[in-house]
């Protein structure tokens, strides 16, 4: 770890103390000051010190002052293959399984998984779903397997989508944490695994988030995420949340556009236990498991899982490093054919949303923020005429202004939406 940039012209704390005590001698035997105006300096210059220390450990917890040389160099070792040089640890179960999908990343899934191999806690496996891609993608991977054979490759035969192969790979996985990971981004600290374990040895957790960075695709830069959306990663850092307060954490007002009170809805800067995911997918269950998902299933996989959870703790440690490519499938890039997907995904979230705080009785304006964030698409499934999911959706629009515990402001809102779509024309 790289030193902290402290806002003090002193060089370290012990020198602090003996300049303190210095002070405090000859101004006792100088002015010979009486005894209790001593000990009340001495007091005061005690708590002086004390504070100091205290704002030098606030520093150390504020991850934005840390210097990312070191781990600069790590990403930059990782674009080169490097023999497998670690001493291999290979269990039936190991403590961690990192699950990845792959689609089409011949240029990303080498130094990904170099990420991974390369950590100095060993006792884990990868497992990777190549959702038929049509690149060199599978060749890669399988020679970097000759290197390690604790790499499980999984092909499809055609492209299932993000959600599916997710969790594929997790019912495949058997580790007793799972790391989910996309294939573009990469571990930016060899010692995320080893730091994640002894942190969690004291603590018995069920999630563990480590900080993000971020990096334009193409670019050298590295930075911490600097909007509204994505600088609450650290909201809670090194506290230790238990029900019920954990399962509304999630939750946030947009039109306020305030964060401060949320947990990160991303799923892959975490380590969570794997009888998590298990418990997620049967809630879930095969409606959205067979449609193909290939946005918004990591928002709706961590609100289950959150509530599932009994404990989470966000940890300040520099782990994850999240590559922004301008053209993906999360970013709805591709034309109308792929933003048609995305719309119908996003109905398929508001569903099991609405299913969800149903189910966990759950205040229904978290479905009313969610919807009024991201209504447009909603209107897009009758602008795009995708005449099998009008109906549908004008029925689960229906059942949540029926629901007895929906507020009159939501009830007001949908049946505009309502008029809005017996309005247009078919």
């Amino acid at each position: 770890m790289q030193k902290i940039k402290i806002k003090s012209n002193l060089k370290n704390n012990n020198q602090y103390e003996s300049e303190c005590m210095l002070l405090i001698k000859n101004i006792y035997l100088k002015n010979k000051i009486p005894k209790f105006l001593y000990y009340l300096k001495l007091t005061l210059y005690l708590l002086f010190l004390i504070s100091i220390i205290f704002i030098n450990k606030i520093f150390i917890l504020n991850i934005k002052h840390v210097s990312l040389k070191s781990f600069k160099k790590y990403i930059n070792d990782c674009k080169i293959y490097i023999k497998y040089n670690q001493i291999k640890i290979n269990n039936d179960i190991p403590y961690l399984s990192v699950c990845l999908s792959a689609l089409n990343m011949e240029k990303y899934i080498e130094q990904n998984l170099l990420s991974i191999i390369n950590q100095s806690f060993q006792d884990f496996e990868i497992v990777i779903v190549n959702d038929n891609s049509k690149d060199n993608t599978e060749t890669i991977i399988k020679k970097i397997q000759l290197e390690d054979d604790r790499i499980k490759l999984i092909n499809h035969s055609k492209n299932l989508g993000v959600y599916y192969s997710r969790i594929e790979a997790i019912l495949n996985a058997k580790g007793n944490y799972i790391i989910l990971m996309d294939p573009d981004d990469m571990f930016l600290n060899k010692d995320l695994f080893k730091s994640l374990y002894k942190y969690n040895w004291n603590n018995k957790l069920d999630i563990i988030e480590f900080t993000v960075y971020q990096q334009i695709d193409g670019e050298r830069k590295i930075f911490y995420p600097n909007n509204h959306f994505e600088n609450h990663y650290h909201n809670f850092s090194n506290e230790i949340i238990y029900q019920p307060k954990l399962s509304n954490l999630l939750y946030y007002i947009p039109g306020t556009k305030n964060y401060s009170h949320t947990i990160c809805r991303n799923i892959w800067n975490k380590m969570i236990k794997r009888e998590l995911f298990l418990k997620m997918h049967e809630f879930i269950g095969n409606e959205y498991f067979n449609e193909f998902v290939i946005t918004t299933d990591d928002m709706l996989m961590n609100i289950i899982i959150y509530q599932f959870a009994r404990n989470y703790s966000n940890i300040e440690l520099p782990g994850y490093l999240y590559n922004i490519r301008k053209i993906s499938m999360s970013r709805g890039e591709g034309g109308q054919k792929l933003k048609i997907i995305r719309t119908i995904n996003h109905f398929f979230y508001f569903k099991l949303f609405y299913k969800y705080i149903k189910h966990f009785n759950k205040d229904r304006n978290y479905l009313f923020y969610e919807m009024k964030d991201l209504n447009h698409y909603i209107l897009y499934i009758k602008e795009y005429n995708i005449t099998k999911y009008i109906p549908i959706e004008e029925k689960f629009i229906k059942e949540v202004i029926e629901d007895s515990f929906s507020s009159k402001d939501f009830k007001k809102y949908l049946k505009g939406l309502l008029s809005y779509f017996n309005k247009q024309n078919s």
